[in-house]
């Protein structure tokens, strides 16, 4: 008996508890060049404000709610009952509870952890030998201006103070009191060094848009400076 109670004591050890999670993916199964480019194909994903997360209207790119309604270039149309939300603002008098503002935000803050979320495993996957140094830079760049796109959508739609986060931000101590345009255009310019021959490359067609947007969606951030 004595011995069988010692054997067991010996026998467990701390990695006994350390259960990781079913149904989950971790840095170390997303280290790869596939698993990175799964990632950034997230990322791209939600360019047009959009997913099957509740992300709709509320949160689309095209802000045809917070710029064509409420600038009064565009109406919503039907009757009051028809997206009651979009009524106040429409005339100025929303709420801070108003849920297309809290989905907006989420909206654009889930595309920055998913931009974060690449750069991260992508030095990962470096790390590790199973990406080289140029594959791992052609998914940071396009991150990067990812990254500074969905900044901008947040910085103007808050008027500039928003927390700009990246992959070495420490939640705990984010603020958002100082204006990130610096930090927003650093990021665009980033899509500007991907390499022409690999923009034009149909298999990463994807590029060629982020590579426009590193050339073009830094001017309206120094315009407003």
């Amino acid at each position: 008996m004595i011995v069988t109670v010692i054997g067991f004591l010996f026998a467990c050890s701390e990695e006994f508890l350390d259960v990781k999670p079913k149904g989950s993916l971790d840095v170390a199964t997303l280290a790869t060049e596939d698993g990175v480019d799964a990632l950034l194909i997230g990322a791209y994903s939600l360019v047009d404000g959009t997913a099957n997360m509740g992300f709709g209207w509320e949160s689309a790119s095209s802000n045809w709610v917070f710029a064509s309604v409420r600038g009064m270039t565009a109406n919503k149309g039907t009757d009051s009952g028809d997206q009651p939300d979009i009524n106040p603002l429409q005339t100025f008098s929303e709420a801070a509870t108003n849920p297309y503002i809290n989905i907006k935000w989420r909206s654009v803050y889930e595309g920055i952890s998913r931009t974060n979320s690449v750069i991260t495993v992508a030095a990962q996957a470096l790390a590790d030998g199973t990406v080289d140094q140029g594959t791992h830079d052609l998914f940071v760049m396009q991150a990067r201006t990812l990254r500074g796109w969905f900044h901008f959508e947040a910085w103007r739609m808050w008027d500039g103070m928003v927390p700009y986060v990246d992959e070495t931000t420490d939640q705990l101590t984010l603020t958002n009191t100082v204006d990130i345009r610096p930090q927003i255009i650093a990021d665009m310019e980033a899509g500007q060094s991907l390499p022409i021959r690999e923009i034009f490359n149909a298999s990463t067609s994807l590029m060629r848009p982020v590579y426009g947007l590193g050339k073009s969606g830094k001017w309206p951030a120094f315009m407003c400076q």
